[in-house]
C-alpha cells in the first residue's frame, strides 16, 4: 500500500533463491492505492540495447506495476445516432432568435413612431402658434384702425367692441395652442432625453405612402416573428417524433495506469470502447400523446401566423386609406388658403370703401382665412402621422 503526501515505501520482494527487496520514494501522493513490484533474477530483455554495460549488471530487473490507482483516465461520450432529435432542437432555437431579433425590430420601430408622433405634433402646435399670432396682430391693427374711424364718425363703437371681441377670441386661440406646443415639446423630451426649443423644431421631410404587396408584409417584424414561431413548433414537434426512433451511442474511456504506461496498455487493456443502441418499443402511449400536442401547437401557431397576416394587412390598408385621406384634404385646403386671403381682403376694400358689406361679415372672411391655414396643418398632421403609422406596422425606424 502507498500512503498520501511523500512516504518511502520498501517491498520485500525477491526471487525463490534471493531476497531483492526495492524502495520506492513517492512525492505529492493525492490518493492512496497500491503498487505491485515483482523480481526477475535474469538479465533484462532489453539490456543489450540499453546504456547499461552487460559486463557489470547484477543478473536481476524489477517491473513494477499499478495496483488498482489510475494516473490519468479520458473518457469521450457521443452520439452516433439521435433520430433527428439535435437537428430539431437546433432548428427550433434557430427560430426563437429570429422572434427575438423581430420582437427587437418592432420594439424600435413603436419608439421611432412614439418619437414622430410627437415631434409632428410639435411642429404642427408651433406651426398654429404662427398662425393665432399672426391673427392677433392682424385684428390688433384691423381694431386701431376702427377706433380712428370711429373718432371720425365713420363707424359705429358696436364695430369697435366686435373687433376687441375678435381679438379676445384669437388670444385664447392662441394660448390653446401654445399649451398644446408645450407639452407636446415635454413628451418629445422626455422620449429624447434632451431638452427641445423652439429653434430646435425644423420642418420634417416628406414622407411617402408605402406601397402594397407581399413582400413589405412578410418582411414586417409581426411576419417574421409569427413565421419563426411556426418553424420552432415544427421542430420541437420534430424533437418529440425523435424520442420515438432508435438511438446509437459511442463511449470511449482510455487511461495510463501506474508507472509504466506503456506496460499497462499492452497488458492490463488501458482502453475501452462501448456501443449503445436503444430502440423505444412500448411506452404506454406517452410519446404519441405528445407527439399529438406538438403537432397542435404547430398548426396553432400556423392559424395565428395567417391571423397575424391577415391584421398587419388591414391595418397597413387603413393607413394608407388615411394617408390618402388627409392628402388629399391636404391639396384642398392648400388652395383654399389664398382663396379666403382674397376673399377676405374684398371685404375689407368694400367694408372701408362705402359698400353695404358689414363688419360682422369682414370678420367672419377673416376667420374663414384663419381656418383654412389651420386646415391645412391639421391636415399635413394627419397625413404624417398615418404615414409614420405604416412604417410602425412594416418595422422600419426611417423613411
Amino acid at each position: 500500500p502507498v500512503a498520501t503526501g511523500a512516504p518511502t515505501v520498501v517491498f520485500d520482494v525477491g526471487t525463490g533463491t534471493t531476497y531483492s527487496p526495492a524502495t520506492l520514494v513517492f512525492t505529492g501522493v493525492t490518493v492512496a492505492g497500491n503498487i505491485v513490484i515483482s523480481a526477475t533474477g535474469i538479465d533484462h530483455p532489453n539490456i543489450a540495447t540499453s546504456t547499461l554495460d552487460p559486463s557489470h549488471d547484477i543478473n536481476r530487473y524489477w517491473t513494477i506495476t499499478n495496483g488498482g490507482v489510475t494516473a490519468a483516465l479520458v473518457t469521450v461520450e457521443t452520439t452516433l445516432l439521435d433520430g433527428g432529435l439535435r437537428d430539431a432542437q437546433f432548428g427550433a432555437a434557430r427560430a426563437r432568435l429570429r422572434s427575438a431579433s423581430a420582437k427587437e425590430r418592432q420594439s424600435r420601430a413603436d419608439v421611432a413612431l412614439a418619437v414622430r408622433t410627437a415631434y409632428f405634433a410639435a411642429t404642427a402646435a408651433q406651426g398654429e402658434v404662427g398662425i393665432h399670432t399672426d391673427a392677433i396682430r392682424t385684428l390688433h391693427d384691423y381694431t386701431e384702425l376702427l377706433q380712428r374711424q370711429e373718432s371720425l364718425g365713420l363707424v359705429p363703437h358696436n364695430d369697435v367692441l366686435r373687433a376687441q371681441l375678435a381679438v379676445v377670441g384669437a388670444e385664447a386661440a392662441h394660448r390653446t395652442a401654445t399649451a398644446a406646443l408645450d407639452v407636446a415639446r415635454e413628451e418629445l423630451a422626455t422620449l429624447t432625453e434632451a431638452p427641445i426649443g423652439t429653434e430646435t423644431l425644423a420642418e420634417p421631410a416628406p414622407m411617402r405612402v408605402v406601397g402594397g404587396g407581399d413582400a413589405p408584409i412578410e418582411a414586417s417584424p409581426v411576419m417574421v416573428d409569427a413565421h419563426a414561431a411556426v418553424e420552432a413548433a415544427r421542430r420541437d414537434a420534430d424533437a418529440v417524433r425523435s424520442e420515438w426512433r432508435g438511438h446509437l451511442e459511442l463511449t470511449a474511456s482510455g487511461g495510463a495506469l501506474g508507472i509504466q504506461p506503456g506496460h499497462t496498455f499492452n497488458h492490463n487493456g488501458g482502453g475501452q470502447f462501448l456501443f449503445g443502441f436503444t430502440l423505444p418499443i412500448f411506452d404506454s402511449g406517452g410519446t404519441a400523446a405528445r407527439i399529438a400536442a406538438a403537432v397542435a401547437d404547430a398548426d396553432g401557431a400556423e392559424a395565428a401566423a395567417a391571423q397575424s397576416r391577415q391584421t398587419v394587412t388591414i391595418a397597413l390598408a387603413h393607413a394608407a386609406i388615411e394617408a390618402r385621406r388627409a392628402q388629399t384634404e391636404l391639396a384642398a385646403w392648400q388652395r383654399a388658403v389664398p382663396q379666403a386671403a382674397e376673399s377676405f381682403q374684398l371685404m375689407r376694400a368694400r367694408f372701408f370703401g362705402g359698400g353695404n358689406a358689414r363688419l360682422l361679415e369682414v370678420l367672419d372672411a377673416f376667420a374663414q382665412h384663419v381656418d383654412a391655414r389651420l386646415n391645412v396643418s391639421h391636415a399635413q398632421l394627419a397625413y404624417r402621422l398615418a404615414v409614420a403609422t405604416q412604417y410602425q406596422i412594416l418595422g422600419e425606424t426611417l423613411p
